[in-house]
Parts: structure tokens; C-alpha cells; sequence
């Protein structure tokens, strides 16, 4: 008898082990088998990220992978804060659908109607228009200005004196500043601080309790501090600690909001259930509303993209980023399956893993690309290879302001569609980063490299500025970016 017990009592412990453990191997789904296998080759390549996978009601992976502070060697866990970046969106999109619920405003309703001395030619600029980002309205005041303190008034003196990009309501073209206005009218219908009316009736009646900008008593060692060219960054709540405890209206309403996945998966199950606003109201919030590109294959809605997969099935989707971090939220509501993602180190292919999480998930013999993040450091005087050479003849034509920018363009750069994007950036960055000098480069597994410069005064700093190139295998510059 007491070894028919003991076996009972070893099973039931088998059952509850495998019940909690959102990671591990007590399924037999091939699914779950190859999508840890994808995950521990990203964490063996030096991916940093937290990951959270659900299909069918059930939580494939939920987990961590590298370090969310790499001075103090902590890893990245389930309980790991990001900046969601423009994830925030649909936080603002869904508390303006709330407020029209409520019949506190319409979507229809002219911007007029909640500011003073709007100018004559963005008084009928609707809040549909800034949901959807056809307002006209111009998309940044500004760049790297995240932090910068700018007050509401200054703020909307710089919007209003701004010509618009084109008529409201004719062209989509992505703004932030559109997003902080909705926040501001988000103030003005509930005469509460931003924040404080998300936290309340939001992310309480979510159950999300890792989700905000100041409000929640943040546990700050487990904040991930952000990666860019191996310096550390930071991260958001240091920032704001220095802006005397302020979000600047510059990131306020359209980005920043710090969460992980484990809290946006309550998100994504609450809006599922209806909790936060009606069948209604969410069916408005993801309607494809406007062409994103002039190929069609994706549409903006509320604060969410919309697309289709290659089976033809529904997409629901955004991302979130300011060049160091970077988060995917893809919801496949036809096949009952979400995918949240977040990093804390931005390059190539830390912004293709969910989108290669949901082709492994749907494709049998598919073969994931895994982000190489581990690199080698050459000095400013080491060309070892044809592309180092490369490397440091654009090197040159920045800091030296060499005047042979289209000889360079037309033998290295791949895409002739984008050479005037590259001429562009390589002028802005003349003016910028005239004096400076080269610091070191770093050489992924990827074909793909980070050159850091040093500033005028010999100081590196964590914004030390950082150039991302990419080579294909003919040695032609493929992308760009810093």
C-alpha cells in the first residue's frame, strides 16, 4: 500500500511541476520543443530579451534570456521591466475609446473642442485623425528629445506654428506628437493627470501591477538597463529621476510606458474578455482604417497595425522602440495565439525574433534566423577585410566631410531606392559629428557592425554616438541606422 502511495504522490508532483513551469518539457508539443530550441540558440548568440509565447489559452514560454544589467551580471526573468515604447499607443487609443464609451467625447470631435488659439488650419483635425496619424500634424518636434522638459504650452506653441506635412485626413504619416496631444485631451475631458487615469482604469482593472511610467513603487534592480554599441545606456526611471520625476510631453501619451510581458498578457487577456471596453470598442480600436504604405499589405487602426499572415489569417500588431530598446506585440486572433517580446539591446535581428517566433510556430520545417549579438572589437587603424575597409572610408567621409558621398553610395550602397535616404544621413551626420573621431568598431556574426565615435572632448559617454551598418554577402550596404 505505501508503494502505491509513493507512486501517486511522485505523479501528482510530476503534474504541479509541470502545471507552473511556463518553460520546460513536460509537453510533447513539437511547437514548444522548437521554439525553446530557437530561444536557447538567441540566448547562446547573447540575445538579451524576455519572452512570452500563448497559443490556445495556454502559455508555451514565458521566460528570460541575458542580462538586464550587465555591470551588476543580473539576468533578464519573467519579472523584468522595458520601456514598451509605442506600445504606449494603444494605451492612449484605448482610454480615448473608454472616455467615448462613456460619452465624455466622440472620435469625430475636432481637436478645437479641447484647445484654445488652435490655428485655422488644424482646427478641424479630428481625434480619428490623430488616432489614426492622418492628421497632418508633424510627427516629432524634434529627435533625441525624449527627455528633454518642454511644458504643454511650449509644447503646443511648437505644434501649432508647424505647417502641416499635408490636408488632415488625406495621407497617413506617423506621429508622436499627434499621440501627445490625445493624451492631453485625455487630461482635459477627466481632469486627471495622464498617468494616474491609465493606472486607475486601465492597468488596475487588468490586474497589471508592473505597468506605468512613476506610479508603481518600482523595484528598481529589476529594471533592464538599455544596450547601445556595448554602452550602457541606462535606463527610462534614471532619466526621469533627473527631469525631477517629469515625463516630457516630447514622449508623454506616444511612448515610454515601462512593462513586461507577463503584464501585457493581461492586458491582451482583459481587452479578450471585454474588461477594459466593449466588443464594441475593441472591434473600433483594430479596424483597418488607413493604407499604411501604398502596397496596402498593412493598415493602421487605433494605436495597432493591422495585416495579414501568409496563411491568410488576421494580424494585430505593433512595436515599440527608441533605437536601445525595442518590443513586438503581435496578436493572431484567428488562430488564438499572442507573441510579446521585449529587448534591451536594438540591432538588425533583435527586431525580427517574435516575427520568427510566429513562422516557427506555423511552419514545420521552418529554420529561424537567431540574432547574433556577440561581436569583436577592432581598433580605428585595424582593416582586416573588405568590409572594415568599407567601414572606415565612411568613416571618413563623416568626420573628415569628404565631398565624394555619391562615388561612395553608388559603389557600395545595395539599394537604389534608398541612396537618397543614405546621401541625406551622411550629410546630417557631417554636421553633427564634424571633429569627432573613431573609437573602435564592432564586428557581429552577422555581417553587420557598430562604429562608436568619441566626442570632441575625448569624453565617452552613454550617448556616445553609435552607426549600425549591414553588408550582404556581395559586400553592398543592405541597411542603415543609428
Amino acid at each position: 500500500m505505501k508503494r502505491y502511495i509513493s507512486i501517486i504522490v511522485i505523479i501528482l508532483t510530476l503534474c504541479v511541476s509541470c502545471k507552473y513551469r511556463t518553460n520546460s518539457n513536460c509537453t510533447e508539443n513539437p511547437s514548444e520543443k522548437r521554439l525553446e530550441s530557437y530561444i536557447d540558440a538567441c540566448d547562446k548568440n547573447g540575445l538579451s530579451a524576455s519572452i512570452l509565447v500563448a497559443k490556445d489559452g495556454k502559455i508555451l514560454y514565458s521566460g528570460g534570456v541575458g542580462q538586464r544589467n550587465k555591470t551588476e551580471n543580473l539576468p533578464v526573468t519573467e519579472e523584468t521591466i522595458f520601456t514598451t515604447g509605442s506600445l504606449t499607443k494603444q494605451f492612449t487609443a484605448t482610454a480615448i475609446l473608454k472616455l467615448q464609451e462613456e460619452d465624455k467625447l466622440s472620435v469625430n470631435d475636432s481637436i478645437y473642442k479641447f484647445f484654445e488659439d488652435v490655428p485655422k488650419d488644424k482646427q478641424n483635425i479630428t481625434i480619428h485623425q490623430l488616432l489614426t496619424h492622418t492628421s497632418g500634424i508633424v510627427g516629432n518636434l524634434g529627435y533625441g528629445v525624449d527627455f528633454v522638459p518642454i511644458s504643454k504650452e511650449k509644447f503646443l506653441s511648437e505644434v501649432y506654428n508647424a505647417p502641416l506635412d499635408f490636408e488632415p485626413g488625406k495621407q497617413f504619416s506617423y506621429s508622436n506628437v499627434g499621440y501627445s496631444m490625445l493624451a492631453m485631451i485625455i487630461e482635459k475631458v477627466t481632469q486627471t493627470d495622464y498617468e494616474t487615469y491609465l493606472q486607475k482604469n486601465l492597468f488596475q482593472k487588468a490586474g497589471m501591477k508592473h505597468t506605468g511610467y512613476l506610479s508603481p513603487k518600482w523595484d528598481t534592480t529589476q529594471i533592464a538597463h538599455g544596450y547601445k554599441c556595448g554602452e550602457d545606456w541606462g535606463t527610462h526611471l534614471i532619466k526621469w529621476q533627473a527631469d525631477s520625476n517629469q515625463i516630457s510631453w516630447h514622449l508623454k501619451g506616444n511612448g515610454g510606458i515601462l512593462s513586461n510581458p507577463s503584464d501585457l498578457y493581461k492586458w491582451y487577456m482583459a481587452l479578450k474578455a471585454n474588461k477594459i471596453i466593449s466588443k464594441k470598442s475593441f472591434e473600433q480600436l483594430t479596424f483597418p482604417y488607413v493604407k499604411e504604405n501604398e502596397s496596402g499589405d498593412s493598415h493602421y487602426s487605433y494605436g495597432w497595425t493591422i495585416m495579414n499572415s501568409d496563411r491568410n489569417t488576421k494580424i494585430i500588431a505593433h512595436n515599440g522602440s527608441n533605437g536601445v530598446f525595442y518590443a513586438d506585440f503581435i496578436q493572431l486572433p484567428e488562430e488564438n495565439t499572442v507573441i510579446i517580446y521585449m529587448t534591451n539591446e536594438l540591432r538588425y535581428d533583435t527586431q525580427i525574433v517574435a516575427w520568427e517566433i510566429e513562422q516557427l510556430l506555423f511552419k514545420k520545417n521552418y529554420t529561424p534566423v537567431v540574432p547574433k549579438m556577440k561581436s569583436i572589437k577592432h581598433a580605428n587603424t585595424d582593416v582586416t577585410n573588405k568590409q572594415l575597409e568599407i567601414i572606415h572610408q565612411f568613416v571618413a567621409l563623416i568626420l573628415t566631410d569628404e565631398e565624394h558621398i555619391d562615388d561612395f553610395i553608388n559603389e557600395h550602397v545595395a539599394s537604389k531606392e534608398r541612396e537618397r535616404r543614405f546621401k541625406m544621413w551622411i550629410k546630417d551626420m557631417q554636421k553633427e559629428f564634424m571633429g569627432y573621431r573613431l573609437k573602435h568598431i564592432l564586428e557581429y556574426g552577422d555581417m553587420s557592425y557598430d562604429i562608436v565615435l568619441k566626442s570632441k572632448d575625448g569624453k565617452v559617454v552613454d550617448l556616445t554616438p553609435c552607426f549600425d551598418l549591414q553588408f550582404n554577402e556581395s559586400n553592398k550596404i543592405v541597411a542603415f541606422g543609428w
